[in-house]
């Protein structure tokens, strides 16, 4: 018998096989891995940050380092946006809200997967979902550290996933002063004691606002962070910038049956609105907001964020595995 042939060709269907149960869905990227599982679960792969997107639930999951899983991970979910009336521009409590609201928690949601060699983009659509309205959010994962146009902020390599949320195409209810995106954030493992605070005007300057993640694992240091910019941009139909307007804040819970908060969440932090002014009819708002990892300062053998081989090689090594051991066997009966 011919080893070498047979090995050859063994080491193919290996490399053919194994491959195909990990759903890898390209390899432009040497540093971005890309993987759908069943039910168009999206989970991407970079050395320092591990994300996990649900499209049909507008839901992001995400935490530190390649590991298939970790101690710690940090969750947010886009819930509902709605429609907001009183005596100003800002949103005060529950009773401000009236019907005109849609749940984003939908299977009317659809994504498209783009890679480069430099980046990957993701865009989630929900078209046509209220009022003719639009809505995207596009998000980028960016192999070099890459500035936001028109502002001094940089997205962090392989470390931050920056994203786009835009509604194009609101009608305004009459009397209405804006509409409020509402998001839920919380870390869901509970093994650590994780809390979750506003960022500083000191941290974050005067043009951001941050939700930041403190773990007792790490000395209460910031691990992670949900951060957006504290204006968004308005374009009308010819996509020309003409205005800029001030994205506010609300924190409380307006559900029914609201998800448990996570131990030790400072209360009420985790049920956030961002508000959004009534900027006039028919025109595109876009508003970046971009969520991240902070790498401990841990010893590298802690539990939680061993290192470990990225997912793209393990098809790889499984390949030369399968190779090794029928080599070892052909070689004995020889």
């Amino acid at each position: 018998m011919n080893i070498k042939k047979l090995t050859i060709g063994i080491t193919l269907i290996a490399m053919i096989l194994i491959p195909a149960s990990t759903q890898l869905v390209s390899g432009e990227n040497a540093e971005i891995t890309i993987k759908v599982t069943e039910g168009d679960v999206v989970k991407v792969t970079t050395e320092k940050m591990t994300v996990v997107i649900i499209p049909n639930q507008a839901h992001l999951m995400w935490w530190y380092g390649s590991k298939s899983k970790s101690d710690e991970t940090f969750k947010l979910q886009f819930v509902k946006i709605r429609e907001f009336f009183g005596a100003d521009t800002v949103l005060d409590d529950c009773s401000e809200f009236n019907n005109n609201s849609f749940k984003l928690i939908k299977n009317d949601w659809e994504y498209l997967i783009e890679e480069t060699e430099e980046d990957l983009t993701i865009t989630l659509s929900l078209l046509d979902f209220l009022n003719g309205a639009d809505m995207y959010i596009v998000m980028h994962i960016y192999n070099y550290d890459t500035p936001i146009p028109d502002t001094n902020d940089i997205v962090d390599a392989l470390s931050e996933l920056k994203f786009d949320i835009i509604i194009d195409d609101w009608v305004f209810s009459e009397g209405a002063q804006g509409y409020a995106i509402q998001s839920y954030l919380t870390e869901i493992e509970h093994k650590n004691k994780v809390s979750l605070r506003n960022g500083t005007v000191a941290e974050n300057g005067t043009l951001k606002r941050t939700m930041e993640y403190i773990s007792n694992q790490y000395n209460y240091d910031i691990v992670a962070y949900y951060e957006w910019l504290n204006y968004a941009n308005i374009y009308d139909n010819a996509d020309t910038l003409i205005d800029t307007v001030d994205v506010g804040t609300a924190y409380f819970d307006c559900l029914k049956t609201p998800p448990p908060e996570a131990p030790d969440f400072a209360e009420g932090l985790a049920h956030l609105y961002l508000t959004y002014p009534n900027y006039g009819d028919d025109n595109k708002m876009v508003h970046d907001p971009t969520i991240g990892v902070i790498e401990p300062i841990i010893d590298v053998n802690e539990p939680a964020y061993t290192a470990s081989i990225p997912l793209y090689l393990f098809p790889v090594i499984g390949g030369l595995f399968v190779t090794a051991v029928i080599v070892l066997v052909v070689k004995r009966k020889k």
